[in-house]
């Protein structure tokens, strides 16, 4: 799936699932500090046959690639073919009060809840760590995997994240929170709102289901274009009570894009040469 709300870059590495099914969801952390947005830049031109599906930081989340794809990032067949990889920024050696200070753990609940509901709808998957002996004994166990988990149960790899100070408990408590709540992913808290406060506009439950419907495109520009020609096609297909001027509709899609914080082109090309810059210096 393609995980509404949040920022989608298309990335590499991008490989067919033989049978289509996820069974578990695999935590990493990137080793750096980077941002979510620069993990993902790097993952549209990566040439190490890694990807993830999804990247985290301490204020959001993107995705990079479809969930029911397959990622590169166990290092074994078992965990490629049957994990969704969530990369987390941080590294080994940080402590419990570094992680719990520096992701963004409500949001990653709502979209791993989002992840959960939509692959496993009949509640199948289990909002738990599998142990070693268990992933050994069923590779298709539901339930979260660590890296070092993947590692010691399939091999593939020497990689030991998320290391020993992630706080899984944490993790747990944001993601069974977003399943209690039973929300779906919306694309800001505020346009959840249909109170009229919002810019001065009245977006009514027609207006914020389109707006619901609408994936992030590469950058801010297309973006704009985008909830520009949904705003046009909503105003004149007679089933909103939503009126507005060319120039209004234009000037709304605008505030609403930079409200998302979706990247501008020059930002990616600034990120990706960065992140570039940095790999080559270590």
């Amino acid at each position: 799936m393609i995980v509404p709300g949040i920022r989608f870059v298309q990335g590499v590495n991008d490989y067919d699932d033989r049978d289509g099914t996820k069974y578990g969801i695999g935590i990493h952390n990137t080793s750096n500090d980077a941002s979510d947005e620069g993990e993902a830049s790097y993952g549209t031109w990566r040439t190490d046959g890694t990807s993830a599906h999804l990247y985290c930081d301490d204020d959001s989340v993107t995705q990079s690639l479809d969930t029911g794809d397959k990622a590169g990032h166990a290092g074994s067949a078992a965990g490629n073919e049957n994990a969704i990889a969530v990369e987390i920024t941080g590294a080994n050696g940080k402590t419990r009060a570094w992680w719990l200070a520096n992701v963004a753990w409500d949001k990653l609940g709502r979209v791993l809840a989002t992840v959960i509901r939509h692959h496993w709808p009949d509640w199948s998957f289990q909002v738990r760590r599998a142990s070693v002996a268990e992933m050994k004994a069923n590779p298709k166990v539901k339930a979260f995997y660590g890296h070092d988990d993947m590692r010691l149960a399939w091999g593939g790899t020497t990689h030991t994240d998320p290391g020993p100070n992630f706080p899984w408990d944490r993790l747990f408590a944001a993601v069974n929170a977003a399943l209690e709540a039973g929300d779906d992913m919306a694309l800001t808290d505020k346009l959840n709102d249909n109170s009229g406060e919002y810019q001065g506009w009245t977006l009514n439950n027609t207006m914020v289901t389109l707006l619901k419907r609408t994936g992030y495109l590469a950058n801010q520009l297309g973006l704009e274009a985008k909830l520009g020609k949904i705003l046009e096609e909503s105003v004149d297909d007679g089933t909103t009570t939503v009126q507005m001027s060319a120039e209004d509709r234009a000037a709304l899609a605008a505030q609403l894009a930079e409200a998302l914080h979706v990247p501008t082109a020059e930002e990616i090309a600034t990120s990706v040469a960065d992140e570039d810059h940095r790999r080559s210096e270590n």
